[in-house]
């Protein structure tokens, strides 16, 4: 394994005129981005950047952003993602918590950072140093050639914050090594920039790890493209597609359902290049698996399971799997250098078919969470990674995912999982996005119910989804509620995930 700064220097040699990142404004090669890391990184360093020292990034997918992660990697210090959707209290509570000494921010987020500052200026006295993209960044860029490496392995390469759906946002560490880890499970198990004429697709932030960590740096190290999209948009993506060559990208399922009810899979441009789509943090079940076949039958379809603190890939579904009835509805078998486990609330495993918390050990794995060792060791038990996530496995290995611990519904006595609900109303050909959750009840500690969003053109009420539901699931399964709201009424992370605590408050059904 090697260092993104040593990835940076390899590549610069053996591929400096190949197109390593664009986006709609900007082109550069290995070799140029290579040039602009360099001069980046040193003028961090002038700046007072120390080894492992945190620099701050409020960017959003642009090749400036991906520019100021390899810069602040080639200094040696840590990239530290901070999301631009954050509010201002909340930019400011995550600097002060990362002790960034220096800012880098997109011109049309800095009145984001300023507002941020003056914030922890009513209260803190050493304010970072803001430095604006343009004319301050290009002022900061010295000398040029390479820049010595002074990073090991297990230095820490970035902080990227959960999302924060089940409480506070926290910093996870990701080291060199987890990053390089995480991308050669990529280029084994999912081809992700194992092959030179690979141009892959970002259109989820960079801010997250699906972005940065399963589709710039594997690309990067595999000496493929990778290709930003300022956002996720039907047109744009089409446009992308066919200008850029687009061989592959990541989609969550809602994103996936959108286009393929659109018709944007049907376009030429996406039938001639597109030879692959990855998606995951959701659920995608046969009907949806079906019709992208129908509408793609040349291009593989993945279907992945992580989270950032497993730096962040654990299972994946291949192409293979897809159309077998055996695994509809799993997440999959886990990476090559990825050992899972399924535990019981003792830590001991447990068998086959048996309910369990997914736990994860592996060189992909986090460091911990910056500035929590209390959190980092409630985490890791046992010498494993505890992530919170419920599954049973199959016979032959396959993971079948059935809850967070923490949104695991209990009425009457029984549990009841709400995936499992909602792939069973994903079976149905009306439903085009469901949302289940539990909701305080006198009588029965807690009520199922339902939101569901219905495919363009499609009717169905609560009564048919009822009846629908009973020949899958037991009768206290099913939800006592169904509300029907329009995609855009569903609150969503940065990331695209439904917000189901969002969710409940906008009903009045409680947090």
């Amino acid at each position: 394994m090697r260092t993104i700064g040593e990835w940076i220097r390899l590549n610069h040699r053996r591929y400096p005129t190949r197109e390593a990142i664009v986006d709609s404004v900007s082109r550069l090669t290995f070799a140029e981005l290579a040039e602009r890391a360099w001069s980046l990184g040193r003028g961090l360093r002038d700046a007072g950047v120390r080894a492992g020292g945190n620099v701050g990034v409020l960017a959003g997918n642009s090749a400036f952003n991906a520019e100021a992660f390899f810069g602040v990697a080639a200094a040696g210090g840590t990239y530290v993602a901070y999301n631009w959707r954050w509010a201002p209290a909340e930019l400011a509570a995550g600097i002060k918590e990362t002790g960034a000494k220096i800012l880098l921010v997109e011109e049309g987020l800095v009145p984001n950072a300023e507002e941020a500052l003056e914030i922890l200026g009513r209260t803190e006295e050493d304010l970072p140093r803001l430095v604006r993209q343009g004319s301050e960044v290009d002022t900061l860029r010295t000398g040029s050639g390479p820049l010595e490496d002074v990073t090991t392995l297990d230095s820490p390469l970035c902080i990227i914050y959960t999302g924060g759906s089940t409480g506070t946002p926290k910093g996870v560490v990701i080291s060199h090594r987890a990053a390089a880890a995480n991308a050669f499970n990529e280029m084994y198990d999912c081809k992700m920039g194992a092959r030179p004429e690979e141009r892959g697709l970002i259109v989820t932030p960079l801010f997250h790890s699906a972005a940065l960590l399963c589709w710039l740096v594997p690309h990067f190290i595999g000496g493929a493209t990778s290709v930003i999209a300022e956002k996720f948009n039907e047109e744009l993506i089409v446009d992308l597609v066919g200008r850029e060559r687009i061989t592959n990208t990541f989609l969550i399922p809602n994103m996936m359902r959108r286009l393929m009810e659109n018709g944007v899979f049907a376009e030429r441009a996406i039938q001639t290049h597109l030879k692959a789509v990855h998606t995951g943090a959701g659920l995608l079940r046969m009907p949806d698996k079906q019709l992208f076949t129908e509408l793609l039958p040349d291009a593989e379809l993945y279907f992945r399971y992580g989270l950032t603190e497993a730096g962040p890939m654990v299972t994946r579904l291949k192409p293979e799997d897809m159309l077998d009835p055996a695994v509809d509805g799993s997440i999959g078998t886990e990476y090559l250098l990825v050992e899972a486990q399924l535990q019981d609330p003792f830590g001991e495993p447990v068998g086959p078919g048996e309910l369990g918390e997914i736990c994860v050990k592996g060189p992909s794995v986090m460091t911990g969470y910056y500035g929590r060792p209390d959190a980092t060791a409630e985490a890791f038990r046992g010498g494993w990674l505890h992530t919170g996530d419920l599954a049973v496995q199959d016979e032959r290995g396959y993971y079948f995912f059935r809850d967070r611990l923490k949104e695991m519904i209990k009425t009457g006595g029984e549990n009841v999982y709400s995936a499992e609900i909602e792939q069973a109303l994903y079976l149905h050909p009306a439903v085009l996005e469901a949302a289940v959750v539990g909701v305080p009840d006198p009588r029965w500690d807690e009520e199922v119910r339902a939101v569901v969003v219905l495919r363009n053109g499609l009717k169905a009420n609560g009564e048919e989804l009822s009846t629908f539901l009973r020949s899958h699931l037991a009768g206290y399964k099913i939800p006592k509620q169904i509300v029907f709201m329009g995609a855009d009424q569903l609150p969503r992370s940065a990331a695209g995930k439904l917000v189901k605590s969002t969710l409940k408050t906008n009903l009045g059904w409680g947090a």
